[in-house]
């Protein structure tokens, strides 16, 4: 008689590996989980199960990334210099044509070496000098106008409203019926030709009255003087006149009639008053002949720039 063969033991790791496989198929129910559970309850099993899933979570973990070696990078000296030429030919280019393009959005405005009449809706006219902007409302009850650059020579129709003209921060409130306003680089100009009005920024305020003048800036409003009424408005007719006025002002009103903005480089001769009649229509001649009298040297530089020393 022959013996009977020996039962065989159950494999714990076949038997995981089963549970495994079935613990993840779409038809697992609450019945399947249960049997499972009963399965784990021998040590053996809970063990094999258990190397399973963690052998399972280290296949499942990305590998690890190397890390990146820290290499020095070398800024191109020629890059550097190539960034900031950019950036100097933005500014340059900035400079140069930001006030033509303020001078086009404004509502009325003239060319370098252009001057120009405007009659008003409400009778009053303005004489633009060159290169100036202005914008008008006429609408309330008290006209404004608001000069942006340059110069402007008003005549006042008086039709029973105020009126006000605006130069930066400052307000000046007309109660005549001729004045000229003035923008320059660091200073504005009001001239009373007829009539009065009172020039008023932050707290401070002067009134002047036919025959004066008085230059202010954002830090204060200097005392009024007494003007010369045909020398004041000469520019209408051409002519700049100067009397004992800086040299600086007089280039850059020449500069400005052919388009070109100043860069004075002779420190000393920024102090230097000149007296004198120039032609503002060919300003080309007057500054070869004013370079000559103060023993200037100009230079155009591509057609907007003017360099004296």
């Amino acid at each position: 008689m022959s013996p009977m063969p020996a039962l065989q033991q159950p494999d714990p790791e076949q038997e995981a590996l089963d549970w495994f496989a079935r613990l993840r198929q779409p038809g697992c129910d609450e019945a399947l989980r249960q049997a499972f559970a009963s399965w784990c309850q021998d040590p053996l099993n809970a063990r094999a199960y258990a190397q399973l899933e963690a052998y399972w979570q280290q296949l499942q973990a990305p590998a690890p990334r190397p890390r990146p070696r820290v290499t020095a990078l070398r800024r191109s000296r020629m890059g550097v210099w190539l960034g900031l030429l950019f950036l100097g030919l933005l500014a340059a280019l900035a400079f140069v044509y930001w006030p033509m393009l303020q001078r086009l959005s404004c509502e009325l405005h003239t060319d370098s070496g252009e001057r120009r009449s405007v009659r008003l809706a409400d009778g009053s006219t303005l004489h633009l000098d060159s290169a100036s902007a202005m914008n008008v409302d006429l609408r309330g009850r008290t006209r404004l106008q608001h000069l942006v650059q340059g110069q402007v020579y008003i005549e006042v129709m008086l039709d029973g409203r105020a009126m006000e003209v605006q130069v930066d921060d400052a307000r000046i409130q007309v109660f005549g019926t001729r004045l000229q306003v003035a923008r320059y680089s660091d200073h504005n100009e009001l001239v009373v030709l007829a009539g009065k009005a009172t020039v008023m920024q932050g707290g401070d305020q002067r009134m002047l009255n036919a025959g004066e003048r008085v230059t202010f800036t954002p830090a204060r409003i200097n005392a009024t003087q007494k003007i010369d009424g045909k020398a004041a408005d000469a520019w209408r007719r051409g002519q700049l006149h100067a009397s004992d006025m800086p040299l600086p002002e007089v280039l850059e009103r020449l500069a400005g009639y052919q388009g070109q903005r100043l860069w004075l480089l002779n420190e000393q001769a920024g102090y230097r008053k000149v007296s004198g009649d120039f032609d503002l229509d060919h300003p080309a001649r007057s500054l070869d002949r004013l370079a000559s009298e103060q023993h200037l040297q100009l230079h155009n530089v591509l057609g907007h720039w003017l360099i004296a020393r």
